[in-house]
């Protein structure tokens, strides 16, 4: 609660003063001329895996902390390494035309994609064979590809990613 209560705060929201038990400091959000409470928006249920495909998801990519000096990366995430999978995500691309999406991250969900910084683990370079491009949604997304795990390190030596799914099939979810 105080989280939220600092929240609204200094967000210019609310008086300062911690809510009464039980209070939802969100809920004094709603109301007229006020954005209204949202529920979160739950991701669409991925379809079966395609024959040969195996479904992965983020929370097998980044249940370990990841430390780029130690480069250590768990057996099981390892053993990833070279398959055909499937993962479901949003898409995080860095180019002017949105139409024209060529390669992009995906990310496990638009909190992490647009409000955080996402550790290292917790995003998937997705590059799609030559020619193909893709346009950008707001929607989840279910690529397949063949998987690479290891560090990809720029000449200095700093980690730019973890995995990549390349040739990469690109789905919206709907």
């Amino acid at each position: 609660m105080r989280s939220a209560a600092l929240f609204l705060l200094l967000a210019g929201c609310g008086n300062g003063e911690e809510p009464a038990q039980g209070q939802d400091p969100m809920r004094e959000l709603a109301g007229p001329g006020r954005i209204p409470k949202a529920a979160p928006r739950k991701a669409p249920e991925a379809p079966k895996p395609r024959k040969g495909a195996q479904a992965i998801d983020f929370d097998t990519l980044s249940a370990f902390d990841y430390d780029p000096e130690a480069d250590i990366i768990p057996d099981d995430v390892l053993a990833l390494d070279g398959k055909l999978v499937e993962l479901r995500g949003v898409m995080y691309y860095a180019v002017d035309d949105p139409d024209k999406v060529t390669d992009f991250f995906l990310m496990p969900n638009h909190m992490i994609c647009c409000y955080g910084t996402p550790r290292l683990n917790e995003a998937v370079k997705v590059t799609q064979p030559k020619g193909k491009l893709t346009q950008y949604v707001l929607n989840y997304y279910v690529i397949r590809g063949k998987l690479s795990v290891g560090a990809v390190r720029d000449d200095q030596g700093i980690v730019l990613c973890l995995y990549r799914l390349t040739n990469a099939e690109v789905e919206v979810l709907e």
